[in-house]
């Protein structure tokens, strides 16, 4: 009975946490192309709540924001990209005290910007090989500066709020 309560309660929070990345993904809230908080909700909800619930919420945040915005040879380069997101923030958090340090998190936040340009370029490799991926890593480059720079605007504004409420959610856990 225990369990079961605690596996609806995640459940939930992940159903929360998907609605509100995909919610931001599809209605801008600021008209530039490639600014959304979303690399910054999945980071910090990696940090706070693990690898496992990060990689998830980035899964259903890019199927289902795409579902919208439209499915193509992308979604799949996209979502591993994310995925590498993920995995990026495990590592450095293994490696460096991440957590403790804001300034750490905010220039990791800015380097995923570029990251996830880069990873998503480099799958295209799949479909069109190296020519593909030097096209599309090199015609991106001012996008990925949007994301890295909405990046340390977001993360900014949403570290506190979202680090304190997903704090919160572990301990009634």
């Amino acid at each position: 009975m225990v369990t079961e309560r605690i596996q609806l309660r995640r459940l939930t929070m992940l159903a929360l946490l998907t609605a509100l990345a995909v919610v931001l993904r599809v209605f801008k809230v600021i008209p530039i192309p490639n600014v959304q908080p979303v690399t910054d909700i999945i980071m910090i909800v990696t940090l706070t709540l693990g690898g496992g619930f990060g990689i998830i919420l980035a899964a259903l945040t890019m199927i289902l924001s795409n579902i919208v915005l439209g499915f193509g040879i992308w979604t799949i380069p996209q979502i591993f990209a994310y995925i590498g997101c993920v995995l990026t923030v495990i590592l450095v958090a293994k490696i460096l005290p991440l957590k403790k340090h804001l300034l750490l998190q905010v220039t990791l936040a800015v380097f995923l910007g570029y990251e996830y340009g880069f990873l998503v370029s480099f799958g295209m490799t799949i479909y069109g090989g190296l020519p593909a991926f030097l096209a599309y890593w090199v015609s991106g480059l001012v996008f990925n500066t949007y994301h890295a720079v909405g990046n340390f605007a977001f993360y900014l504004v949403l570290y506190k709020p979202l680090t304190l409420a997903l704090q919160r959610y572990e301990r009634v856990i």
